[in-house]
C-alpha cells in the first residue's frame, strides 16, 4: 500500500471520509484488480509511478474540501451562541450586584429607623451632627466675643485712651491656637484657607447648612432682621455704603457663570421632595386637629366705600390713603387669626355683570386709579375647577394630562414667612451673602399638603414657608388651543389675542404669572411697569398699595443691574416690633421712614380682580391657601399728576426723597 508519510500528504490524514475514498480510488483501485493476485505486480508498479501525482492531487482536493460551507455555518452559529451566553452572564451578574446593593441600603435604612427620635440617624451621623452643632456654637461665641472687643476698642478710641496690645492681638492668638492642633493642619490652612474669599465661602456654607437644618426641622427662631447691607443707605456712614456706589447701584460681580459647580447651585436650589421633613411628621400626627380660630377671609365681614360712577374731579380724593404705620397698627401683618371684626375696604368694587358698573370701571382704569371687579364668571368658574387634585394633575404630570400639555411650576422656600424677590442669575454670594429665598424640588402635591397644614395648625410667621410660582409664556396664545396649558384654557380673557376689559393692550402682554400662596406668605413690596390685572381664583390675599411718588420712602432698589431691581427688602411687618431692642439701628431708621409712606389696604378674595396701575407699589400677604394669576397690558409712562408715575420710580427715588 501507498505510504502517507510524505510531507505532501500529512495535511490530509485527518480529512473526511469522502477525501479518503477519493484517495483510495486514485491509488489504483479503479482498475478492478485489487483482489486479483495476478495484478499485484502491475498495481505496485503503477502505485510507485504515480506516487508523486497522488500527492499533488490530494493537495488540490484539500483546497476544495477543507472547509465546506456547512462547517463554516456551524462554526458561525457556535460563535454567536457563545457571545449570547456571555452577554447573558454579564447581565445576570449586573442584576445580582444591583439587587445586593439595594438590599444592603434597605438594611442600613432599617437600622437607622430603629433609632428613636423625630429624625432617625445612625450613631455616627448623630455624632457628626453634635460635632457640627458644637463647632457652630463655638463660632457664634467667637463672633460674639469679636464684636464685643470691636465695640470696646471703638469706645476706647473715641475716649482718646490707648488701645491695649492684648486686645489688638487676642483674635490672632485664638487663630494661632487653632492652627497649632497639628502641623499638617496648619500647613493645609496656610495654603488653602488663608485667603479671605475661602474663609468667607466657608462661613457662607456653614450659614447655608444652618438654613437647611432650620427648614428641614421646621424650626421657629423668632424674628429675622433684614440684611441692611442690601438696602440703599440713608446716611453716608451707613453700613450698606460698601455695597452701593454713588448711584445706589449695587457693586455686583456675576460669579455663577464662571462655574464653581454644585457648591454655588446649592445656594439657589435645594432638594427636598424625597426628604422626610419635620412638618410632614407633624402633619400626620395632627390630622384630626382642627383649631377654632381659623378665619376664612372669603366669608369675613367687610365694609365697602360708596360706589362712584365717575372718577373724582379733585386729584387725590380717591383712593383714600393713610400712613403705612397706621395701616399696620390697625391690622398687624402677622395677626391672621385676629383681624378686625369688620375689615374696612377703601377701593371701589364694580360688578362685572352690571353694564353701568363696567362703564364706570373703564373710566377709572383710564384715569389710572386702582379698583376691584367682582362676580367675574370665568374667574369664579376657574376657582371651582382648581381643586388640589386638578391643579396637581397638570403640574405634576410627566408630559401631559388628558391631552393637555404639562404646566411648569416651582416652589420657593424661606426660613420664615417673608419672601424677598431677587434675580438669582446675577446674585453674588461673595458680596451679598446667602440669598433670601431658594427654589426647591417640591411637587405641587407636596406644596399643597404644606399649605393645608399651615391653615390647619396656624403656622407661625417665624417658621419655614413655601410659595408655589408658575407662568405661561406670551407666545402660547398664538398656538392652537390644543397646545394651551390649563391656565390659558381656564382664563380665556387673560390669554386672548383680542382686546378685552382685562387685557386692553394684548400686543403688550408678556405672559400670565400665577402665584399659589399659603397662610402668612408675604411678598416684598415692588412695582411693575405694566398695567396689572390680578385675578383671585381661590382663597384671599391682602394687598397694600402705595403710589409711585412714595418710592423714596420704601427702600426700593432702582438700578437695573441690581438683582433686587424694582424691589425692596424691607419687611413692613417689623413696624409692629419697633420697641424690640434687638432691631438693628439701620433697619429701625428705614422703617421709621417707611411708616410715613401713604398707602391703601384691600383684601382680594376668590372671584375678584384687582386693577393696579403702572408703577404702583404692592405689598402682598397670603391670608390663607390661595391661587392667583395676573396679566399686564403695556407700560404707562405718563403717570398721574398727583400720585406720580414712571419719572418718580426712575429719577426721584433716592432714599428719603419726597418727604
Amino acid at each position: 500500500m501507498l505510504s502517507l508519510s510524505s510531507s505532501n500528504n500529512k495535511p490530509f490524514v485527518q480529512q473526511r471520509k469522502s477525501v479518503r475514498d477519493t484517495f483510495n480510488s486514485t491509488n489504483g483501485h479503479s482498475n478492478g484488480c485489487c483482489n486479483d493476485h495476478h495484478c499485484s505486480g502491475s498495481s505496485n508498479t503503477s502505485s510507485s509511478n504515480n506516487n508523486g501525482n497522488v500527492g499533488n492531487g490530494l493537495e488540490n482536493m484539500g483546497s476544495k474540501y477543507f472547509k465546506p460551507r456547512r462547517r463554516r455555518n456551524e462554526e458561525r452559529k457556535r460563535k454567536t451562541l457563545s457571545l449570547f451566553l456571555l452577554s447573558m452572564i454579564v447581565l445576570w451578574w449586573t442584576w445580582r450586584t444591583t439587587v445586593s446593593r439595594n438590599q444592603q441600603q434597605q438594611q442600613q435604612r432599617g437600622r437607622r429607623q430603629q433609632q428613636p427620635g423625630l429624625f432617625q440617624y445612625s450613631k455616627r451621623d448623630a455624632a457628626k451632627r453634635e460635632e457640627r452643632k458644637r463647632r457652630a456654637q463655638a463660632r457664634d461665641d467667637a463672633n460674639r466675643l469679636h464684636n464685643q472687643q470691636q465695640q470696646q476698642q471703638q469706645q476706647i478710641y473715641m475716649e482718646g485712651r490707648p488701645v491695649p496690645l492684648s486686645q489688638n492681638h487676642q483674635d490672632d492668638d485664638v487663630d494661632h491656637k487653632e492652627d497649632a492642633h497639628g502641623f499638617a493642619r496648619g500647613i493645609f490652612n496656610a495654603f488653602f484657607h488663608s485667603s479671605p474669599i475661602s474663609k468667607a465661602r466657608t462661613r457662607l456654607k456653614e450659614e447655608l447648612y444652618d438654613l437647611d437644618r432650620r427648614i428641614r426641622d421646621n424650626e421657629n427662631r423668632g424674628i429675622r432682621w433684614i440684611n441692611m447691607q442690601l438696602i440703599p443707605p440713608l446716611h453716608s456712614d451707613s453700613s450698606s455704603v460698601v455695597k452701593f456706589n454713588s448711584n445706589n447701584n449695587h457693586n455686583i460681580q456675576n460669579i455663577r457663570p464662571h462655574g464653581n459647580g454644585r457648591n454655588i447651585r446649592d445656594f439657589f436650589k435645594a432638594k427636598r421632595q424625597h426628604l422626610d421633613m419635620a412638618w410632614e411628621m407633624h402633619d400626620k400626627a395632627t390630622q384630626k386637629f382642627q383649631r377654632d380660630d381659623f378665619v376664612d377671609y372669603t366669608k369675613h365681614d367687610y365694609e365697602y366705600p360708596k360706589k362712584l360712577m365717575e372718577p373724582p374731579s379733585k386729584l387725590g380724593d380717591y383712593p383714600r390713603l393713610m400712613p403705612l404705620s397706621q395701616i399696620m397698627e390697625i391690622w398687624p401683618q402677622d395677626e391672621l387669626d385676629h383681624p378686625p371684626n369688620v375689615i374696612e375696604e377703601n377701593l371701589i368694587h364694580f360688578d362685572f355683570e352690571n353694564e353701568q358698573d363696567m362703564e364706570a370701571a373703564v373710566k377709572f382704569r383710564d384715569a389710572k386709579l386702582p379698583f376691584k371687579v367682582i362676580n367675574v364668571p370665568e374667574v369664579t368658574a376657574a376657582g371651582r375647577k382648581w381643586t388640589d387634585e386638578y391643579v396637581s394633575n397638570h403640574f405634576d404630570a410627566s408630559s401631559s394630562y388628558q391631552g393637555i400639555p404639562k404646566t411648569e411650576g416651582t416652589a420657593q422656600e424661606s426660613p420664615d414667612n417673608y419672601f424677598a424677590w431677587h434675580h438669582a442669575q446675577i446674585w453674588d454670594i461673595d458680596t451679598m451673602g446667602v440669598p433670601p429665598t431658594r427654589n426647591n424640588d417640591f411637587s405641587y402635591e407636596k406644596w399643597a399638603r404644606h399649605a393645608r397644614y399651615a391653615d390647619r395648625i396656624g403656622l407661625s410667621p417665624h417658621q419655614p414657608h413655601f410659595y408655589w410660582q408658575s407662568g405661561v409664556d406670551r407666545e402660547e396664545r398664538y398656538k392652537d388651543t390644543e397646545h394651551w396649558t390649563f391656565v390659558s384654557r381656564d382664563l380665556p380673557s387673560f390669554s386672548s389675542v383680542d382686546s378685552n376689559f382685562f387685557l386692553f393692550e394684548p400686543e403688550a402682554q408678556k405672559g400670565i404669572q400665577c402665584r399659589f400662596g399659603e397662610r402668612g406668605v408675604t411678598a416684598a413690596t415692588h412695582f411693575d411697569g405694566g398695567r396689572n390685572m390680578v385675578a383671585m381664583m381661590t382663597g384671599a390675599k391682602r394687598y397694600i398699595l402705595s403710589p409711585p411718588k412714595e418710592c423714596g420712602k420704601l427702600g426700593i432698589v432702582t438700578a437695573r443691574g441690581n438683582p433686587i431691581f424694582r424691589h425692596s427688602l424691607l419687611n413692613f411687618g417689623h413696624l409692629n416690633h419697633m420697641d424690640n431692642q434687638t432691631m438693628p439701628q439701620d433697619e429701625r431708621e428705614w422703617l421709621e421712614l417707611a411708616g410715613t409712606a401713604q398707602a391703601v389696604s384691600t383684601v382680594l378674595k376668590a372671584g375678584e380682580v384687582l386693577y393696579i396701575p403702572s408703577h404702583w407699589f404692592h405689598y402682598i400677604t397670603s391670608l390663607q391657601k390661595s391661587a392667583q394669576c395676573n396679566v399686564r397690558s403695556g407700560i404707562d409712562r405718563e403717570g398721574d399728576a398727583y400720585f406720580g408715575g414712571y419719572d418718580d420710580v426712575t429719577y426721584r427715588c433716592s432714599p428719603g426723597e419726597g418727604m
